[in-house]
This record gives structure tokens, sequence and C-alpha cells, in this order.
């Protein structure tokens, strides 16, 4: 439009001064070159000089107007190319959602050709290829999203977590490192360190980082978190005692058991630093305090295998009287008795112990075991079998069972999947495993 107007305007001028110079018609001397010369009006050449500045300004309108349209054009191709692109990612998204994983892929190497800087698609190509197991090109993808725009945690985020899918701790821990540089107090960050660190069984590093979890969260920390941070305060201890730093160690174990008088693997471990310092009656009072706390027999095995070590029996035996009256019902301290007994070959007190226990509970199959050994040493070998047959619940009809190949789960009746790793045609007969027996002497 502009360039019609112009070219309007020129004939207008052009006209009027074509009439100006009718009017005018004197001449002068134009050289055009150093010897040439023609003769012309004053109103021819104004209106020369005018025609050659008007077709410069029409030109450039000109060239101005074909290289608007020209980007115009290149806009609207490439706006149609990348609407044709998303439209691809919207499809390749359905594909993906139906399961059509290849089809999904496909269309999104498309659609990136096109417009390769595409997060959505990037995102959506890490979604497919993990669903693929291609946990490589899944990193390839999130990483050029990192590159695109490096503020965007939650890449770092899924870039870690394939990472550690990938078992390599390493990238993963930089990582997150990353994150907690750049965001400072993130807890899914330190979560996630923490448990790298569990994995790679640094666990004073782990220990470090669950405290920082426990102190930010304050009261809002939850049981599991105080739970976890009790158990790396155990295992710090542990790597002090290994360190060779047994004050240190010793310490964190008492405050431990203060703090939490029911972890088993305090008093444990204090006493086993306890027997190898030659403190064995503290030893011996530290697995007593620890049964009496948790009632969990690992402590009445230790302490048996304490008074076998220290070859006084008849200590222990008192010991174990003493727990018998402070709790006379209690099963497990009936059957530990009548055991150790045993285990010294006292046959008829381990007998009378264990027939007591069996009063107790007498479907439990160790004081089965322990009394048919008990009843053999006595030759009583009808009820011993008994016993035996009652401990490994032998009826009047054996049934061979089913074992799964896939998991080992056993069933009476045949079935066509297991029901608990789903695996069809799994069922086969089992015989059972031929194993050495161990002596009911034996610890």
């Amino acid at each position: 439009m502009a360039v019609r107007l112009l070219f309007l305007l020129f004939v207008v001028i052009l006209v009027a001064f074509s009439y100006i110079s009718l009017l005018n018609g004197e001449h002068i001397q134009f050289f055009y070159s150093a010897t040439r010369q023609i003769e012309v009006t004053v109103s021819e050449l104004a209106i020369l000089a005018f025609s050659l500045g008007a077709a410069m300004v029409i030109l450039g309108s000109m060239v101005k107007d074909v290289t608007l349209a020209s980007r115009n054009w290149k806009e609207r191709r490439d706006k149609q190319r990348r609407e044709a692109a998303r439209a691809r990612v919207a499809k390749a998204t359905g594909l993906f959602q139906r399961g059509l994983l290849d089809d999904a892929a496909a269309e999104l190497t498309k659609s990136l050709s096109v417009n390769p800087d595409d997060r959505e698609a990037l995102a959506l190509v890490a979604d497919v290829e993990t669903e693929q197991k291609n946990l490589l090109e899944a990193v390839k993808a999130l990483t050029r999203i990192k590159q695109i725009d490096p503020s965007d945690i939650t890449i770092y985020f899924r870039l870690a977590g394939l990472y550690r899918e990938m078992n390599d701790l390493e990238n993963a821990l930089s990582l997150l490192r990353r994150i907690e540089n750049s965001d400072g107090e993130n807890l899914r960050a330190w979560e996630g360190i923490r448990d790298i660190h569990i994995e790679r069984k640094e666990m004073v590093a782990a220990y470090a980082m669950q405290k920082k979890i426990v102190k930010l969260r304050g009261k809002t920390a939850s049981a599991e978190d105080k739970t976890l941070f009790d158990a790396l305060r155990y295992e710090k201890a542990v790597r002090r005692m290994a360190e060779g730093k047994t004050d240190d160690a010793e310490r964190r174990l008492r405050e431990l058991i203060k703090d939490q008088p029911l972890f088993t693997a305090a008093y444990l471990a204090l006493s086993e630093h306890l027997r190898e310092r030659g403190s064995l009656e503290e030893a011996t009072a530290t697995l007593l305090s620890g049964f009496r706390a948790t009632r969990n027999a690992v402590f009445l095995i230790r302490l048996e295998d304490l008074g076998v070590e220290t070859e006084k029996p008849e200590a222990m035996i008192g010991m174990f009287l003493d727990l018998l009256r402070e709790s006379p019902s209690s099963f497990d301290v009936n059957l530990f008795l009548g055991k150790f007994y045993l285990r010294l070959e006292m046959n008829d007190e381990a007998l009378e112990q264990l027939l007591k226990a069996e009063m107790l509970d007498p479907e439990r199959e160790s004081v089965n075991v322990l009394l048919a050994e008990a009843l053999r040493r006595r030759g009583r070998y009808e009820s011993a079998c008994q016993h035996y047959q009652r401990a490994f619940g032998y009826k009047r009809r054996y049934l061979i069972p089913f074992r799964c190949t896939g998991c080992g789960q056993t069933t009476i009746k045949w079935a066509a999947r297991c029901s608990s790793c789903g695996i069809w045609n799994g069922y086969a007969i089992f015989h059972g495993q031929q194993e050495h027996a161990i002596p009911a002497t034996a610890r």
C-alpha cells in the first residue's frame, strides 16, 4: 500500500514538474563525464533528480516489504512446524498412556527433530525410556532439560533417582549435593543423601545427615525418623568401636540405652565390648538389664554362651533361677534354663525344666525338639519320637508339598498360578532339602 501511495505521489509531482518545465525553458550545461556534457533545462534537471530520489525511496520500500513478507512467511512456517511438533507430543502422550511405547518414542523423535528444546517432549522421552528400561537414554533426555533450565531442581531429583537405579551412586550423590548447595535446607535432598550413605554403608555420614533432618523437623519429626536416628546412633558407636575409640563408643552406647531402653543391639554391643575388656560381671549385668527391659531371648542365648565361656555354670544357673523367681511363667526363661541344663549334660534337670516350659506353651517347636532330645538321652525313645513328630508337624497322612520355582512358596494344594509371586505353571513337587543335622547340645 505504501508503495502505491509513493508511486501516486511520484506521478503527481512529475506532472507538476513537467508543467513547470514548460514555463521555464532556460538551458544549462550538465556534465556527466570530464569531457562530455549535455544541455538541459533547470526543470528537467530537477525532475531527473527527483525521479532518481523517488526511485530509490520506492526501491527501499519494496525491499523492506519483501523482507517483512519473507520474515512473516518464515514465522508462519515455523509456527506451523512447532504446532505440528506439539501435536506429535500430545499424540505421544496418549500413546504412552496406552502403553504403546515404541510408537510414542517415534512421535517424540519426529517432534524433537523440529523443536529440540521442547522440555515437555524431553520429559516424556525420559518417561518412555525409563519404562522401557533404557535408563541411559532417559538420563540423556533429562540432562538436556537440565542444560536448558539449570534452575529446575525436579530434574535433578529425577536424574538422581535414575542414577541410583543404575547403581551409579556417585553421580546420584553429586546431584543431590548440588541441590543441597543451591537450595539450602532441602529435606528431600537430605533424605536421598542419607539413603545413599546407608546403601554405601557410610553410617557416620548417614548419622550426620539424619541428625540434621530430625533437628530441622523438630517436633514434627515422625516416629520413623527417630527410630532411624537411634539406629544410626548405634551404627556410629559401632564404627567408633571399630576405629579403636572405645571410650567414645561406650559413652554413645550407654546414652542410647538410657534414651531407648528397648534398643536390643545397644545392650549386646556394650556387653560384647565389656566382655572383651575383661569386665565379665559388668557384661553379664548388661545382658540381664537388656533382657529385663526387652524380654528378648537373644540375651538368654548370650548369657548361656557367657556362662560356658567363663566356665562358671553354677553362677549362670543362679541367674536363670533369679529370673524364674521374677517371672515364673516366662516360657523363654524356662526353655533356656532347660536348654542350658541339656548343654551341661544335666539331663534330669533339663527334662524337668523343659516339661515346665511345655506346660506353658506345648505347641512350640523349640520345646518339643529339646524335649525329644532330653527324652532320647534318657532312653525314652517312643516319647522322644512323639515330640519330634509334634515339633515337625507330622500327621497320620503326610502330604508332599508343591513348591513355586519362582519364589519358593510351598503349598499342599497345586495351583496354576502362585499366589505369592504371580507366575503361572510354577508349582512343582518338593521333596525337601538335605540338611546336616546340628546336635542339640551345640549352641
